[in-house]
């Protein structure tokens, strides 16, 4: 191949004496066509250096009266394609494999075979009769495709250009060619079956195999339960399956949806055949275990297409893919299970943005309903609640439908933890009683624990930082309006009325109490603060306890109840603390004996130990329900001694001072008793405990001179006496 330089004049021959004697011809990529008249895959770059400059014709010659040839030199020719060589003359046709096209089977040592990519001199079907590589070239359709095929391998399979196969999906095509490569001779196993006696697979239970002739023959009438017979066992093909499966959890969206694809492929074209008896292992059995491992592979698939935002075009091919597999019967129910919703369609979008409360539309007259599979769901609130889109998130639940109630009930259960979330505390507090799409409300689904987590967070408007429903040290606070006085405690009642499992669950009630005994406020470090109400006086007290019974009786049947003043004042905590006591006479009046976890309670109502007094004083009058009180109590304090140890030191010597006496002056002896079992906690720890002597002098000052009033024996006296001396000594 030659190339030559023009120069118009004379004059510029000085310039042109710096041309090199050699230019370099670069290989363009397959298709391009470049525009410098030289073929398709050749282009012309001059070399600046003059010493190689040697000029071949050094006179003049006049093509035509504007372009004369000054001079020429040989070109370098480099690597080309076939079809592009300037040697040997080129003929093209769509698709001819059987033999060579005139003189398309001679090449130069340059020529590089178009399929192959290697020197035409290397290429082992270069002149193979049916598939004749020296035909191939960049504009027949054909020949492109077996190109294709051969650069991009499986990957082939999904209709995918070439300029849309990057180094993930490479990868991928790669390790699916593996493992096709791995399970073809497994699967081929599986056809061919094994020799097996009959009875490996199903117990004999002739006669003459029972325990007690285990050594006699066998009868003619068994024997043919006996012989060889081939069996075919999937098992090793669903390990061998499975095991690429996990492989596929590990990789990048692009490349596991590529390999999840290639698997399903596989899958569907395995074939069940007959064994002579039903084998027990399911994955034995290929119907049964193609289709977990095919359930298994399009679960995967549809987090992936709802997890991640793949190319439109890449996700259409994927999903035409699938559609286009030949799914045999037992494969049916997968048909449409590919057939995601994507994010930008008009349903979806409108329902996110709050514009669609229904989840329904009509689009050229047919009705269009937001349903979902629950792994569809389930992906789509894990990635909502990962870019924080809470509002969407709450909009989404409110209005998809899924065949799968109980699953999608269990999401549900954090919708008022997601209206928390973006600080709507009034739609979370009413979502507690009732919730959009469900008979009843996502509170009939709480423990104590969850019950207690969703009061802490309507009281102080604050949520734990991460996206799950668990204890947290620190709270975040949330922008929003507070809920209205009495709106909490209402539903608090409410949801405790409205459920019988966190009624009769003692927990419960301390978890209300120790709510309520917690301020509205938090630290400066996002934690929660103890809350001390101030002792109520008697016409507060009084007001409250008449209408508490009217009150507790109401919210039994509904919750919207109406509170009398004392609730809307400045002391409307204090209000509904006294009516949160009285609803806990109530529960232990109806609960089921013995009273369980007393101790908690007890220590649930912190510095407010007046409200704990009104507690006993309530039960008081009822014998044996005191009696059940002050034995879970004792009975609490012997077993979890190194638990009050732990209450005490964290809440110091001024909770012991006002606690213990809580329970020494009263009246009843099996109440006393409790106080004195507190302070034996304490006397045998004297070495761990720096403040006794203060709880001792506290003692001395609000228990010693009421001892009389509260008809306190001779032995109690004596006890108490002995017991704050030792605690002062300690000073």
């Amino acid at each position: 191949m030659r190339s030559g330089g023009e120069g118009p004049c004379e004059e510029n021959r000085s310039h042109l004496a710096a041309v090199p004697e050699e230019s370099v011809i670069v290989i363009s990529d397959d298709e391009g066509e470049v525009s410098l008249g030289l073929g398709n895959s050749v282009l012309l770059v001059e070399d600046t250096g003059e010493d190689s400059f040697v000029l071949e014709k050094k006179t003049v010659e006049v093509v035509d009266e504007e372009l004369a040839i000054t001079f020429s030199r040989k070109a370098h020719v480099m690597p080309h394609a076939r079809y592009d060589c300037s040697t040997h003359p080129f003929s093209r046709m769509e698709q001819e494999t059987q033999l060579p096209i005139e003189k398309n089977a001679s090449f130069c040592d340059k020529c590089y075979c178009y399929l192959c990519d290697k020197p035409a001199s290397e290429c082992s079907k270069w002149t193979t009769y049916d598939y004749c590589h020296c035909n191939a070239h960049n504009k027949s359709k054909y020949w492109k495709e077996q190109r294709d095929t051969a650069l991009a391998g499986v990957l082939t399979i999904f209709k995918l250009d070439l300029t849309e196969i990057d180094t993930e999906l490479r990868e991928a095509g790669d390790k699916l060619q593996h493992f096709i490569s791995q399970l073809s001779p497994v699967y081929n196993q599986y056809l061919e079956g094994a020799l097996s006696k009959h009875d490996s697979a199903q117990r004999c239970t002739c006669s003459c195999h029972k325990e007690k002739a285990a050594n006699n023959k066998c009868k003619d009438n068994c024997s043919s339960k006996h012989v060889q017979v081939r069996f075919h066992n999937y098992s090793k093909v669903h390990q061998l399956v499975s095991s690429f499966l996990n492989q596929v959890d590990e990789g990048s969206p692009k490349a596991a949806a590529v390999m999840l694809l290639g698997a399903a492929k596989e899958l569907v074209y395995h074939k069940a055949l007959p064994n002579p008896v039903t084998l027990k292992d399911s994955t034995a059995l290929v119907k049964e275990s193609s289709t977990m491992l095919m359930a298994r592979i399009v679960r995967t698939l549809q987090r992936l297409l709802v997890l991640n935002d793949y190319p439109k075009i890449l996700y259409d091919k994927f999903i035409f893919f699938f559609q286009s597999l030949p799914l045999p019967p037992h494969f049916y129910a997968f048909t449409a299970s590919l057939n995601v919703i994507r994010w930008d369609s008009c349903l979806l979008m409108s329902v996110l943005a709050g514009q669609n409360i229904t989840g329904t539309r009509t689009n050229k007259g047919k009705k269009e309903c937001l349903f979902e599979v629950l792994t569809v769901v389930q992906s789509r609130v894990k990635r909502l609640e990962t870019e924080q889109n809470y509002r969407q998130l709450v909009r989404y639940l409110n209005v998809v439908r899924c065949s799968e109630y109980t699953g999608l009930n269990s999401l549900k259960q954090k919708l008022c933890f997601y209206m928390c979330k973006y600080g709507d505390f009034p739609s979370a507090a009413s979502s507690l009683l009732q919730t959009k799409g469900m008979s009843g409300s996502i509170s009939k689904f709480f423990n104590p624990a969850l019950f207690e987590l969703h009061l802490v967070m309507l009281r102080t408007r604050s949520c734990p930082p991460e996206n799950e429903l668990i204890w947290s040290d620190t709270w975040v606070p949330q922008g929003g309006l507070p809920l209205k006085k009495g709106v909490l405690l209402r539903t608090a009642l409410r949801m405790l009325f409205c459920n019988n499992h966190l009624y009769y669950d003692s927990k419960s009630w301390s978890a209300l109490v120790r709510i309520w005994c917690t301020s509205e406020l938090l630290s400066k470090e996002g934690t929660l603060l103890p809350l001390s109400l101030y002792d109520p006086d008697q016409f507060v007290l009084q007001v409250v306890m008449s209408a508490s019974c009217p009150i507790l009786n109401e919210l039994q049947r509904q919750s919207n109840v109406q509170l009398p003043e004392p609730f809307h004042k400045s002391h409307n905590n204090v209000a509904e603390l006294i009516l949160i006591v009285q609803a806990i006479v109530r529960f232990m009046m109806s609960a089921t004996p013995p009273l369980k976890g007393m101790l908690e309670l007890i220590a649930a109502f912190g510095l407010n130990h007046w409200a704990l007094s009104l507690l006993i004083d309530g039960i008081s009058s009822m014998r044996e329900l005191l009696f059940q009180f002050v034995s879970s109590a004792n009975k609490e304090l012997y077993e979890e001694e190194k638990r009050i140890l732990d209450l005490f030191n964290n809440r110091g010597p001024l909770y012991v001072s006002q606690l213990v006496p809580v329970f020494l002056l009263h009246p009843d002896e099996g109440v006393r008793s409790v106080g004195f079992h507190l302070l034996d906690v304490v006397l045998k720890n004297l070495k761990s405990i720096s403040w006794s002597g203060t709880v001792g002098g506290s003692l001395k000052v609000k228990v010693l001179p009421f001892i009389n009033t509260c008809m306190i024996n001779t032995v109690e006296r004596k006890k108490l006496i002995t017991v704050i001396g030792r605690l002062i000594s300690r000073t």
